[in-house]
């Protein structure tokens, strides 16, 4: 039975101690627990800088006694005699004119998993699934998963969806949630649809007068969809007009 799991990843901010390097590859690193403050290293010995106050002070624990340097996952399960709760893949990110970070993907067995969530929960750091994991790289290792009940913000996209045929992705589900609600503050779909943007499709679909459209027009709340970034932007899009085809009915019914 599976006892090791990905526990997603956390990004973080670092307070460098020493001058930032002109290297913006990302580069392995590494977690050690100091006696205030969690160390951050690049490979061999590199002191990059330290975790924040409260960060340190409730991930430090996890690292185990003071001096002591997290190792990052060597196999398929972790044996339940390690001292070690978790283990961290580390990379160290430096942009230029932004503020060096430390990124890392999260292992442990099952019996540790509540107790990590609520370190990093409690250093204000957060603990994020990752959307396009690959357990292949990780000694197949899979990926922890939430079940959650479906809350009211969500209950729409359960049946709305329910003809998608393909498997939306967490950050796709809650995209459309924020597309929504982006549109409409009071989640209003038809709004989309009547929408003076979209007055061409009356039009050309022979309707004469604009009583349908005879609407105050609401303020533009816009959204931003940055190319390249391998998001799924397409499919959450397509997904979100299969989402609202309901108003879409009702927006087309005094035409026929």
């Amino acid at each position: 039975m599976r006892s090791t799991y990905c526990l997603g990843q956390f990004i973080t901010p670092i307070s460098p101690s020493l001058p930032t390097s002109h290297n913006h590859v990302p580069q392995v690193g590494l977690l050690q627990r100091g006696r205030a403050r969690v160390h951050v290293y690049c490979s061999p010995q590199e002191r990059v800088g330290d975790l924040s106050a409260r960060a340190s002070e409730h991930l430090g624990p996890l690292l185990g006694p003071v001096s002591t340097c997290l190792a990052p996952v060597t196999g398929n399960e972790i044996s339940p005699h390690d001292v070690d709760i978790m283990k961290v893949r580390a990379f160290v990110v430096n942009h230029h004119r932004v503020r060096t970070k430390v990124w890392g993907c999260v292992f442990s067995r099952s019996e540790h998993i509540s107790h990590i969530q609520a370190a990093f929960a409690a250093a204000g750091v957060d603990l994020t699934p990752i959307w396009n994991y690959n357990p292949s790289l990780f000694f197949d290792i899979p990926h922890y998963v939430v079940h959650r009940d479906v809350n009211a913000s969500q209950a729409w996209l359960v049946s709305a969806i329910r003809q998608c045929r393909t498997n939306l992705h967490p950050h796709q589900l809650a995209a459309l949630d924020f597309l929504r609600k982006n549109e409409s503050a009071s989640n209003n779909t038809m709004q989309l649809w009547r929408h003076p943007t979209n007055a061409w499709i009356h039009s050309s679909m022979g309707e004469s007068g604009s009583n349908n459209l005879a609407h105050p027009t609401p303020t533009t709340q816009g959204s931003i969809l940055a190319d390249n970034m391998g998001l799924g932007k397409t499919l959450t899009t397509l997904a979100y007009v299969l989402a609202t085809q309901s108003a879409w009915w009702n927006f087309t019914a005094p035409i026929g």
